[in-house]
């Protein structure tokens, strides 16, 4: 766990999680995000490049758990995110919530179904309207969605305040006249407001300084204990993703190249940037000398990305067969990395 979640945050790590089945499911989800031509490239009539931000993704996440997607910026994670709220469908694959799919349906069952999924931006400052008053926009989804009658709009609104931890003198207040914590708590309640089923939290403390990060990863944990909340969180800070999660999934150019228990990926990664990312931890001890390797090279430009392992021109372990499609290495139960030299597990 990095320095951020160090400060003030209690480290009493993810509550277990029933198997009823997967709530959500992903099956080779794939999108592009076309590009500009230059002037002369549309003369000639060549094709648009594509931004490839996920490629072939296929996973299952667990009613009840907290599943962690981490990589570094522009490894699509974000992309994938909004994928599975809906905002955007992919150009193929097939994104489920309990076996329906997110983007087949009627619009009245896909405003249902889309309600279960919420989520919790970067930037909260930025997802909350300038010119509604908290009380305006904690009361706009309830009345949109019909969660309570109309009479008890306002007491629900100050009963989501309360929720996370803001007292009903808030609801008079604009985004402005808040810290940047007291916002993402605004935002957290605006989510819940709908009741969903699932919480995706895309970089949701990374905005905030250090000691309003640890209240806010708190208070997610305690919300998601006590709700019973699916929470998906995005991240590119591998110590926040192993204090909250119960999986976690490794992202980079689009592509899972590790899933597995968080206890199992710390402790045994298989695949060569999972071990980059893990040494590159911040130790909290300054007293402790560590070996902090950076990945080295520069990072492939998703429009081209490389052939095989994805990875390959950045990795100490590269060879002439990762230019072919790397294998899923099983590692343990339920742990796996996309690596032809994958670390073995431990006898």
């Amino acid at each position: 766990m990095s320095d951020a979640t160090m400060s003030g945050a209690t480290k009493s790590g993810p509550m277990p999680f029933s198997r009823p089945g997967p709530i959500i499911e992903l099956d080779g989800v794939v999108k592009a995000y076309p590009l500009n031509r230059p002037l002369g490239a549309m003369l000639a009539f060549q094709p648009r490049p594509m931004l490839q931000a996920v490629s072939e993704v296929s996973l299952a996440i667990e009613t009840g758990e907290t599943f962690g997607l981490v990589g570094e910026s522009g490894c699509g994670k974000s992309t994938l995110g909004r994928l599975i709220v809906g905002l955007g469908a992919p150009d193929r694959g097939r994104i489920t919530f309990r076996d329906k799919d997110i983007y087949l349906g009627s619009r009245r069952e896909l405003r249902a179904l889309r309600r279960q999924i919420q989520m919790v931006f970067q930037d909260p400052y930025a997802s909350l309207n300038p010119r509604m008053t908290i009380g305006q926009a904690l009361a706009e989804p309830l009345r949109v969605h019909r969660v309570v009658p109309a009479g008890e709009v306002a007491a629900e609104v100050d009963r989501l305040l309360a929720q996370v931890g803001l007292s009903a003198g808030y609801v008079q207040r604009y985004p402005f006249e808040l810290s940047g914590g007291q916002r993402q708590r605004v935002a957290i309640a605006r989510a819940l407001s709908v009741r969903p089923a699932v919480l995706v939290a895309d970089e949701a403390v990374s905005g905030l300084d250090v000691s309003i990060q640890a209240q806010v990863l708190n208070l997610l944990v305690e919300l998601r204990d006590r709700l019973g909340l699916t929470m998906v969180f995005i991240s590119h800070d591998l110590g926040v993703v192993e204090y909250l999660s119960t999986r976690i999934a490794v992202m980079y150019l689009g592509r899972i190249l590790e899933l597995g228990p968080a206890s199992a990926v710390f402790r045994r990664a298989g695949h060569p940037y999972t071990q980059a990312l893990i040494r590159a931890i911040p130790a909290p001890d300054p007293a402790r000398k560590t070996m902090r390797e950076a990945v080295s090279g520069d990072l492939p430009s998703p429009v081209n990305p490389p052939s095989g392992c994805v990875f390959r021109t950045r990795c100490p372990k590269a060879q002439d067969i990762c230019a072919t499609m790397p294998p899923q290495v099983t590692l343990g139960r339920g742990h796996w990395a996309a690596c032809h030299f994958a670390t073995a597990p431990e006898p």
